[in-house]
This record gives C-alpha cells, structure tokens and sequence, in this order.
C-alpha cells in the first residue's frame, strides 16, 4: 500500500504540472499574438483566392497560400516565445519583442527539421542498401525473412523516437538552445527520455481534448444555436441562390445570402478565438514537459560528438573541395600544354613554307608571249581587222580604217 501510494505520488509530482498549461488562457499577450498572426493568414488566404478568382490564374492563390503559411510559422513562433516566459516563470517579454525574436527563432527550428530530415533519410537509404543486398539470387529471400523482421523493429522504433522526440525541437530553440544543443537535446530525449515524453504527449492531447469540449461544446456550442435559432426568426433568413428578379416581386428576403456571408465572417472570428486559447494551452504544455525533461539531461557529450561529426563533414567537404581544384587546375595546365603544342607545330609549319614562299615571290613573272598569226611584225598589221598594210598607207585597203594622220 505504501509503494503504490509513493509510486502515486511521484507520478502525480512527474506529471502533475501538466495541469498548468491551462494557464495559457491568462496570457493575454500569447493569444493576442495568435489572433493576429492567424487572422492575417486568414486573410491572406482569403485575398489570394478573391485574386485568383479575379484573374483567373492558379498562381496568385499558391503565393498567397505560402505567405499565409509562413506568417503564421512566424507567429506560431512569437506565440511559443512568450509562452515560454510564462513556463520559466519570467516575466512575459512585449509583444514587438516577441514578434521580433520569432523570425530568429523560426529559422532555428526550421534548420533543426531539415537536420531531423536528413537523418530520417540516412535511415531509409540503409534501409534501400539492405533491401537491394536481398535481391542476390539464391540467398535472397533467406536474407530478407532474416532482414525484414529486424528492420521493422529497429527502422520503426528510431523513426517514431525521433518523430515524438521531434516535437520538443519547438521548446528546445525556444528556450534559448543553439541548433547544435537543440539536437544534441532532441538525441538525449530520444534515446532516454520516449516513454516519458509519450506518456506526457498523450496526457496533453487529453487535456486539450476537455479545454476543447468546455470551449468549443460547452460555450461557443451553445451560445451558436441560440444566437442562429433567434435570428433565424427575427431576421427572416432566406438565401437568394437563383438571382432571379422574380424573387423579389414575389416578396422574397433578397438580403438572405449576405446575412449568410455575415455569418460565415463571424464564424471565421469565432474559429480564430477559439483556436488561438486552445494553441496557447497546447503551446505552454509542450514548454511545460521540454522543461520537467531537460531538467536533468546534460547533452555535453552528445553536442561534443555532434560537434565532432561536423567537423569531420567539413573536413571531408575541404577536402573534396581542394581535390576538385587540383583536378581543375590540371585540367586548365593539361589545356594550356596543348594550345601551346598546337601553336608552336603551326608556327613550324609556317616557318618551313616562308623560303618556297620567299623563292617565288622573288622571281619574276614572265610575261606571256602572244601566239604570231603570220610573219609580219605587228606593226605591219591593221590595228583592226590585222589585215597586212604596207608603210605609208593612210587607209586599210581591206576595211577602210584609217591608218596615218591625214
């Protein structure tokens, strides 16, 4: 009876503090940073629709769908900041402060993701490696009845460790961890801290399952049928669907579908309230179980061999980097080399053609001899129709063409 009642109370004492992440409801600055980080997505959201619509175009939406989501990354971010003042019990830092620190903050979580990432990946290449090792005729499938039970055991524990372990990535930049201490954290919680975290995760859902069912079921639940029920019958509510002009001859309620849009306007503020409690609570419970965890884990050596590791993989990178320039300046000296060889056999080529060159252009060019048609000099001969003259003709006895002044 005693051991049941101590291990009680030290369970109640390990998680007990849970309780307090309905405390995010009084902090106001949290969930004013929620409302508005989340309104503005919302909004974003809704303008790239209206313009995509407009233009008929699907890119505008996509853009404006990736700013929404990323404005509302960043506010997720300045949301768990300040609630992480509250699970330090410090005082609550300003709102610009907030907003400010976040856009830091995100970057961080966002670099130790894509580093959770590419170990997921590494797994999942020695998976391909084994499994192509299976595909060796004969001894294959006695390889993978061996191998695939192994796998599953081992590739589905690493994953969903570092999936739950995950979660406290958020909590770890929050509190003020470097990326390099953020995963040496994540690995200590991972490999020594699961079931707690899981046991925590799971209380945490419960919680927010009943903040959920009072806030949503219990308040805005009912306070939504009264109100709809009550203006059913005093505003009348009959949506026009057909823009037919007959309808309003005929006395129908033309206003119908704009009090249906004033609806679905006071709908989308009521979501953003309640969403924005509900993520406080969910934002300062996850803050509340990183710190009852890291309380007293010491990550030094796991950052140490991290810190190792990486510097291996630059070492490693340096060198590939100085072995590619090597090769590359070979490559430009083996280039040069045979330009040069290139140029001095044409330069050789050319000096060994220059004295045939030299030869003939110092002989001179005879000058062709014109083929004698008879025996008489050509001065004998008239210059047009080189028909025999004799001297002291004036005139070409055989066309007339005159042959002397005259």
């Amino acid at each position: 009876m005693t051991q049941a009642s101590s291990g009680l109370s030290v369970s109640s004492a390990r998680y007990g503090s849970l309780l307090r992440a309905v405390e995010g409801l009084r902090n106001w600055r949290a969930v004013l940073l929620s409302i508005i980080f989340l309104g503005a997505a919302l909004l974003l959201t809704y303008l790239g629709v209206r313009l995509g619509i407009a233009m008929e175009t699907g890119i505008i939406p996509a853009i404006f769908t990736l700013l929404a989501a990323l404005v509302g990354y960043c506010g997720v971010s300045a949301v768990g900041l300040t609630l992480m003042d509250q699970a330090q019990e410090l005082p609550v830092r300003p709102m610009l402060l907030a907003v400010l620190d976040s856009v830091p903050a995100a970057l961080r979580i966002f670099a130790v993701a894509l580093c959770a990432f590419v170990v997921v990946l590494i797994v999942y290449i020695l998976m391909a490696i084994l499994l192509f090792i299976c595909k060796i005729p004969g001894i294959g499938p006695a390889l993978y009845a061996v191998v695939f039970p192994v796998l599953v055991v081992v590739s589905g524990f690493l994953l969903f460790s570092l999936s739950v372990a995950f979660s406290m990535a958020a909590p770890a930049i929050w509190n003020g961890a470097s990326i390099q201490n953020a995963l040496a954290m994540l690995w200590q919680i991972a490999t020594r801290r699961t079931a707690d975290l899981l046991v925590s995760l799971i209380l945490l859902y419960l919680l927010l399952l009943l903040v959920s069912s009072v806030v949503l079921g219990g308040i805005l639940g009912l306070g939504f049928f009264s109100v709809a029920g009550l203006s059913g019958a005093i505003l009348d509510i009959t949506p026009n669907l057909s823009f037919n002009p007959l309808y309003r001859l005929y006395g129908y309620n033309t206003d119908g579908i704009n009090y249906l849009r004033a609806v679905a306007f006071g709908g989308s503020v009521l979501f953003v309230l309640a969403f924005s409690a509900l993520n406080a609570v969910f934002l300062l419970g996850l803050n509340l179980i990183y710190r009852k965890l890291s309380a007293d884990l010491d990550p030094t050596e796991t950052e140490k061999l991290i810190g190792q590791r990486l510097a291996e993989a630059r070492e490693k990178a340096q060198a590939i980097k100085e072995e590619s320039k090597r090769r590359l300046e070979e490559a430009r000296e083996l280039r040069r080399q045979q330009q040069e060889a290139a140029a001095a056999e044409t330069q050789t080529a050319t000096r060994a053609a220059a004295p045939a060159q030299t030869e003939a252009a110092e002989t001179p060019p005879v000058a062709p001899t014109a083929p004698a048609t008879n025996d008489q000099p050509a001065a004998s001969l008239c210059p047009k129709c080189q028909t025999p003259i004799t001297p002291g003709d004036f005139f070409c006895g055989e066309c007339g063409n005159k042959l002397g002044p005259g």
